[in-house]
């Protein structure tokens, strides 16, 4: 405990670093810059793994921006368990509609919920159901006249559990301002919330209750050796950033 609050002091102190040097030059375009620029100016590189960001501590920057007055953050990825190997790629195939650009491949984007049935596609409806008895999340699909047809693909409460526990036990979200001057985009870090963690058990509770979603992104490739195979952008288990002291205690 003693290391994770110097480690908390240290951020503090780095983040105030940041902050004071005013706006700062994107490092990239795109979605992601925003984060990738903090991370250089911390002296990060790049984190692909499944590991906080900073000694312990996930990181999340955030624009304060109109459009981004409500957003929801990323938590963690997970691939479905079920008896097929590869599950994404069979309910992309299955419940799937044509590509916009390539009409003979199919893709599949959604955000699901618990207790709340979420029309995917012209023909299909999909859910969560958090099964306490069996330890599993399940995905129910239902045809359009509500007669379910399909619940094979889950997520057992262990993997969701040490993905959670793994990587947000600790969590910085950063919020910062925006601009952009001739065409290249500055950022101003403007504040720091740490949190940490309730437990798992309020992770299920609030899947359950349609805080947290699961948004599915699989799409196709439109270019290259990998034209019209499909390119899955990872399914993600998010929470809008209002709730998240419903899952965190602020320190």
């Amino acid at each position: 405990m003693f290391i994770i609050y110097q480690t908390i002091i240290e951020l503090k102190t780095q983040f105030e670093r940041i902050s004071n040097k005013g706006w700062i030059e994107s490092i990239n375009k795109g979605k992601g810059s925003i984060g990738n620029t903090f991370e250089k100016e911390l002296g990060l590189n790049r984190n692909d793994f499944e590991i906080p960001d900073f000694n312990g501590i996930e990181i999340k920057t955030k624009k304060n921006h109109t459009k981004y007055n409500n957003p929801h953050i990323s938590l963690f990825n997970a691939t479905f368990d079920g008896k097929y190997l590869f599950e994404i790629k069979r309910l992309q195939e299955t419940y799937g509609w044509p590509d916009r650009k390539l009409k003979e491949s199919k893709v599949l984007y959604t955000s699901l919920y618990g207790k709340r049935l979420i029309s995917v596609g012209m023909n299909w409806k999909m859910k969560l159901e958090v099964n306490y008895q069996e330890e599993k999340v399940f995905l129910l699909i239902y045809d359009k006249n509500k007669k379910l047809i399909e619940k094979e693909c889950y997520w057992s409460f262990e993997l969701l559990e040490e993905k959670l526990l793994r990587k947000l036990k600790y969590l910085a979200v950063i919020n910062a301002d925006n601009k952009f001057i001739k065409n290249k985009e500055y950022f101003y870090y403007k504040s720091m919330t740490i949190y940490t963690l309730k437990n798992f058990n309020k992770f299920l509770e609030l899947l359950d209750k349609g805080y947290i979603r699961v948004n599915i992104k699989v799409g196709t490739y439109h270019s290259g050796k990998k034209l019209g195979k499909i390119y899955d952008h990872g399914t993600s288990f998010e929470i809008k950033q209002i709730y998240l002291e419903k899952l965190f205690d602020k320190i």
